[in-house]
């Protein structure tokens, strides 16, 4: 049991220290500004060197502890870390300033005074001079960043780190505690489309044109979608038609007894009284009737069917 404590103790301790040193690895090297003759001044109004670093991370990043230096003996691999770390300055911990927020930036003054306050670095930086920057985590062994700034930086000039790498800014373009950039401030693409657009009806349009386009091209799917549909469907039905088979009704069941029974007592019957029984029978077994109009016009007229009609008669009688 104390064992599995022990472990469990140390899984947690090596995870917090993990997430510690991937926090730090998001702190950068930003700015620097080697000779500040007019420009940005400390809380005591003194101007000096100063070197900036920033929080690339969308996490909040505590910065004490950690080590600045101006001495490049520091990257010699063979070198322990207390003969590092007494090479370098440590920015002190407990100052709510060195939590920097997100994408946020906190400047270092490299005035050699540390006993000035939490900003203040235990080292000088050298105008004319080429002038090594580096910053280590808390236990002096893991180098988060690193620059060189070159000796041929002007006066009150900065050397500025951008998405493209590292360049000079002039001192009008020198952004100490912000972000870097070409104009000297951040612009903000919400608050530049509210100064193009301020009553909203740009927004109004591209948002009503996006849910008409999205609209058409729905009706248009759908509309292609019920046709393929439709096509599908009447293959299927085509595929799946079977033609019944129609039914004997009654009617062709008495014309087949009737003409059986007639052929049998009519053998010797005149040719035109079959067709004419033959007739009959057809008609009955379709049931085909004439049109009518409803009037019924008697007409005396002179007939052989009457008698050969009396002969059949006759005929079955007998």
């Amino acid at each position: 049991m104390k064992i599995n404590r022990i472990l469990a103790s140390f899984l947690l301790c090596a995870s917090v220290a993990n997430g510690y040193a991937q926090g730090l690895a998001n702190l950068k090297l930003t700015e620097v500004v080697v000779d500040n003759a007019d420009g940005l001044v400390d809380e005591y109004d003194n101007r000096s060197a100063w070197i900036e670093i920033g929080n690339t991370s969308w996490s909040t990043i505590n910065v004490g502890g950690c080590y600045i230096t101006n001495d490049r003996s520091v990257l010699n691999p063979d070198m322990s870390a207390p003969q590092r770390i007494a090479r370098m300055s440590q920015i002190p911990r407990g100052d709510e300033r060195t939590s920097l927020a997100p994408k946020s930036q906190i400047v270092i003054f490299a005035d050699g005074r540390t006993n000035m306050g939490t900003l203040h670095a235990g080292f000088r930086l050298q105008p004319g001079k080429d002038n090594f920057i580096a910053l280590y985590e808390a236990n002096g062994t893991v180098l988060i960043d690193s620059v060189t700034v070159p000796a041929s930086l002007p006066e009150n000039c900065s050397w500025a780190l951008f998405e493209n790498g590292w360049r000079k800014c002039e001192p009008s373009l020198v952004t100490p505690d912000s972000p870097n950039d070409n104009t000297a401030k951040k612009v903000d693409k919400i608050a530049e489309f509210k100064e193009h657009d301020p009553h909203g009806f740009v927004m109004t349009i591209l948002g009503m044109g996006i849910v008409f386009s999205g609209l058409i091209v729905l009706s248009i799917l759908f509309v292609l979608f019920g046709n393929l549909m439709r096509k599908f469907n009447g293959k299927k039905a085509v595929a799946q038609t079977v033609t019944p088979q129609k039914p004997v009704s009654n009617a062709s069941v008495d014309v087949a007894v009737a003409a059986m029974a007639l052929h049998e007592a009519m053998a010797d019957a005149d040719d035109a009284v079959k067709a004419v029984i033959a007739m009959a029978l057809y008609e009955y077994e379709h049931d085909m009737h004439d049109e009518e109009s409803g009037v019924i016009t008697i007409l005396p007229t002179q007939s052989p069917w009457p008698q050969r009609g009396i002969a059949m008669e006759n005929r079955f009688n007998h």
